[in-house]
């Protein structure tokens, strides 16, 4: 113990944070959503992308740690919660606790949607102000003063777990008298706020289910469309993002005026993006706020043979990303109406590298 608080006075002293900045998790990949809109003609070219936007909270910012699903997983719960229980667009649940339910029993960053939404229904939330998003990514106890406090008396897995989370994985199943031998006395009230959310939020709005997976493109725009928002979880092509490891890997000039309008297009077969980010990108997730059949965005691709060519995409979705305001989407706008931290992304993108997610109407 000596040593532990040796320690942290002296990053407290150097200030030693993880500073590298990571858009991005693991790319876990999934099966993809029957494309069954050439048969389907009930659907309208565009949704109500305007009104959409008005059933969501804030955009945030994952920051520097691989948690793009937590976001999208609290934010689709929180949508509904707007949607159909007139909560305000204030309401702001943790997803610090979120990272922590799936941490608990993994050793490496990244998440899939059902998994989420599992940990939801069976464990509950809190809310924000109860647990804060903490953006630091926790490689080694060195890395944060509050590493070394909450996972420096662990080791092996305990230790990885406890990194990831931010916390002591034991805690989740332990009695409160064995918890406050710990001296985590802040746990027990977390882990009682969220039982009691799991009554009055969870209960009731999100059904248990094998899958929470969409099957069809179909039902992609028709939630939509219906004012139901989706998620959406892919395949990072860093050059049709224009993402800063668009340079780092040497794929192409990057087009820094798409990347803060948030135009996100398509990696071409036979371009460099579709071969180097097909081996290097990770993965990310989104939340779908509408679509639009109609609506073209072009861009320049870098071939493999040393030319550049031009592509126009017809047929867009529209989304909220968890990566702040200030960077990629900071420029975005829709009919002259500004949304910082949103964005358009081609169609033709989603259907062949996403695969989508809802929670079903109960």
């Amino acid at each position: 113990m000596k040593f532990i608080s040796i320690l942290i006075l002296l990053l407290s002293l150097t200030n030693l944070n993880a500073g590298e900045v990571a858009y991005e998790s693991p790319y876990i990949e999934d099966s993809k959503a029957l494309d069954d809109l050439h048969s389907v003609k009930s659907l309208l070219s565009s949704s109500n992308t305007h009104s959409l936007i008005k059933l969501q909270t804030s955009v945030k910012s994952q920051k520097s740690r691989g948690t793009c699903t937590m976001f999208t997983s609290i934010g689709l719960l929180e949508h509904l919660l707007i949607r159909e229980r007139g909560y305000d667009k204030e309401l702001d649940l943790s997803e610090e606790w979120l990272e922590y339910l799936i941490m608990t029993s993994k050793t490496s960053e990244g998440s899939s949607t059902s998994r989420n939404l599992k940990a939801i229904f069976n464990y509950g939330v809190v809310y924000e102000a109860t647990l804060p998003y903490i953006g630091e990514r926790w490689r080694a106890l060195v890395d944060s003063p509050l590493a070394v406090k909450r996972c420096g008396e662990f080791s092996g897995m305990r230790l990885e777990s406890c990194l990831l989370g931010h916390r002591d994985p034991y805690l989740l199943s332990m009695s409160d008298e064995e918890i406050l031998e710990t001296g985590d006395l802040n746990f027990i009230e977390i882990r009682n706020e969220s039982r009691l959310l799991k009554d009055e939020i969870v209960e009731g709005i999100l059904p248990l289910k094998k899958s929470y997976k969409i099957r069809k493109l179909s039902e992609v725009k028709r939630d939509l469309k219906e004012g139901r928002s989706v998620i959406v979880g892919m395949k990072l092509y860093y050059g049709s993002w224009n993402h800063s490891k668009t340079d780092k890997l040497s794929i192409q000039k990057r087009d820094k005026r798409k990347w803060y309008e948030g135009i996100v297009t398509y990696p071409e077969m036979g371009s460099v993006d579709r071969r180097i980010s097909g081996k290097e990108g990770g993965g990310h997730s989104l939340i779908l706020v509408g679509y639009d059949d109609e609506r073209v965005i072009t861009s320049k691709m870098l071939m493999e043979d040393g030319t550049w060519k031009e592509f126009s995409y017809k047929g867009v979705y529209y989304f909220k990303n968890s990566w702040g305001v200030r960077g990629s989407g900071r420029d975005f706008s829709l009919d002259g109406v500004s949304y910082p931290g949103y964005g358009m992304i081609s169609q033709k993108y989603l259907h062949e590298f996403g695969s989508f997610y809802t929670i079903p109407k109960n």
